[in-house]
């Protein structure tokens, strides 16, 4: 006869009755440091702390958690109020985490880059109208949920670091639970938009289109899956070329908080694919698809009067920036496959680009010389920053070799930017210590000069800075990696007169991971002479052994 068998006894864990409000509500011992405690910084998530009158222990009930919009947008209670109201009704366990998750967490940090429209109103509006939408949102929230609990690959004592760490999946029943539900709701947002999009065709609202779109965009990107980042992104291009005008006659409808955040939305797309499409080597349909089918012409209005309110005053810029991208883009475009290119109207349209930026940079400085705010001075000194690039970005060429020349001969004006983006992170108070995915502003910049300015201290202070931006996104760690080959491979060939030739200045135009994302492989592009040099990155692997490997040996 066997014995019977000992109950199991389930370990109690202790109340978690200080630290900050994240770590108490996830219920995990908080070591409290300040302003941003451990466990937060390495989760990304928001981190604060409560002086309320609730006795050590007391936590908000889940039905609280989703709660009514605020009733202003700050700034003195200017804002107009954010409705529907949010009910626990409207949600089913654990829809109402989820969505909780998205709407403080993800909509947070993504409104530290502009756009607020977009996400605060807009995309959480249109939770409660489109079924495409609200199941997105979800899935995203689901997504960061399940991110909580991944942990990073750990160095074994005396090695080296990883050039970048891969998130690795923990085995345990509530991870699979979370991971499982974003892919559900994902899948189900896919399904319907699919089915929308077959039943209504070219007259899908582009408001639609677009929303849906950049949650698309946005699920794919917190996992690093920069192929599917680039087929949506390429998809929903082709998608708004023939339903343009139905945003047009919408438009004539729309509140005017919906209207706005819909030309956020239209203006974020737009950059967030031009950016991408110069800036980083993982997005090649962007890159190579006919520029702006959708004809943005270069905006012509003035700059706003001194007396007009930041806001109006951004919404100009974004306008004004964006179509200047555009001109850049086509232009590049033109030069890197060989398109035609009416090379006089280019040379009109390049000097009312540089025209305009000139003009927004002295109107900015003007701003700034007369703010004390100290959020607002880092606002408007983000946007010196954007214009000043635009007075060299205007500066681009059809021909290669001559683009290079004018780039070293901007090389004060770069300087002068990387000294701002610095002055910018370096007052960056614990409110925006965490990046945001989507950062569209420094982020470019700091890419841009790393890998077209040839003054090495320019250059590598950008990198730095850009180290401080990568966050926890995988394609920002690969292209941080990636660029410290190539800045150091044009070193190796300066001259003793502190020149690095053109034809030893590389682009780098393509790249792929393996399978499990413990190798990168790189396409470099002689500028000028065309020459391939393409290699692999392994995590493990040493930097500087891999810079004497590709200078001793020339790989085609």
């Amino acid at each position: 006869m066997t014995a019977p068998s000992v109950p199991r006894i389930r370990a109690r864990k202790p109340k978690v009755r200080s630290g900050c409000v994240t770590c108490k509500s996830r219920r995990i011992k908080c070591d409290e440091e300040r302003p941003i405690c451990r466990r937060c910084r390495k989760s990304w998530l928001p981190c604060g702390y409560n002086s309320s009158n609730l006795t050590q222990g007391e936590h908000q009930p889940q039905r609280d958690i989703v709660t009514a919009f605020q009733a202003e947008t700050g700034g003195g209670g200017a804002g107009p109020r954010l409705l529907p109201k949010v009910r626990v009704s409207d949600f089913a366990e654990p829809e109402t985490l989820y969505f909780d998750l998205f709407r403080n967490t993800i909509v947070a940090n993504l409104c530290l880059n502009g756009y607020t429209n977009l996400w605060s109103r807009t995309i959480l509006r249109e939770s409660f109208r489109d079924e495409c939408v609200r199941d997105c949102v979800l899935g995203i929230g689901a997504l960061r949920r399940a991110m909580m609990d991944e942990r990073q690959q750990v160095n074994p004592p005396g090695r080296p670091p990883p050039l970048w760490t891969v998130p690795t999946v923990p085995v345990n029943s509530s991870y699979t639970r979370y991971q499982r539900d974003a892919i559900q709701y994902y899948t189900k947002s896919i399904s319907k938009f699919r089915s929308r999009m077959a039943k209504e065709g070219s007259s899908t609202p582009a408001r639609t289109i677009l929303i849906v779109s950049i949650l698309f965009v946005m699920f794919e990107a917190m996992q690093g899956d920069t192929d599917s980042v680039d087929r949506i992104m390429h998809s929903a291009r082709i998608l708004l070329k023939d339903s343009m005008t139905s945003m047009g006659s919408e438009r004539q409808v729309s509140s005017a908080l919906d209207d706005e955040g819909v030309r956020e939305a239209d203006y974020f797309l737009t950059r967030f694919s031009g950016y991408n499409s110069l800036l980083s080597p993982f997005y090649p349909s962007l890159l190579r698809e006919k520029a702006s089918e959708r004809e943005y012409g270069l905006v012509t209005e003035p700059v706003p009067d001194e007396t007009e309110s930041f806001r109006q005053v951004e919404l100009v810029f974004e306008r004004s920036t964006t179509s200047a991208l555009i001109w850049c883009f086509r232009t590049c475009q033109a030069s890197i496959f060989g398109r035609p290119l009416d090379m006089d109207k280019n040379r009109i349209e390049q000097a009312l680009v540089l025209s305009r930026a000139n003009e927004w940079c002295e109107f900015i400085k003007k701003k700034l010389g007369r703010e004390t705010d100290p959020l607002q001075r880092r606002s408007w000194m983000i946007m010196l920053v954007e214009a000043k690039m635009f007075t060299v970005y205007s500066m681009y060429s059809y021909d290669a070799g001559e683009r290079e020349i004018l780039w070293d001969a901007r090389v004060d004006d770069c300087r002068e930017v990387v000294d701002l983006a610095e002055s910018i992170l370096n007052d960056m108070g614990p409110i925006t210590a965490l990046p945001p995915l989507f950062e569209d502003k420094l982020v470019p910049t700091l890419r841009c000069l790393m890998c077209k300015c040839r003054d090495y201290e320019v250059r590598t202070r950008a990198l730095a800075l850009y180290r401080r931006l990568v966050g926890p996104w995988l394609e920002n760690r690969a292209i941080l990696v990636g660029m410290q080959i190539l800045i150091e491979l044009e070193e190796r060939d300066r001259d003793a007169s502190g020149f690095i030739p053109v034809k030893s200045r590389y682009r780098w135009n393509v790249s792929s991971w393996n399978k499990d994302r413990s190798e990168l492989r790189v396409v470099l592009t002689g500028i000028t002479t065309g020459i391939l040099k393409e290699f692999t990155i392994r995590q493990d692997g040493n930097i500087e052994n891999l810079i004497k490997q590709l200078t001793a040996v020339s790989i085609e």
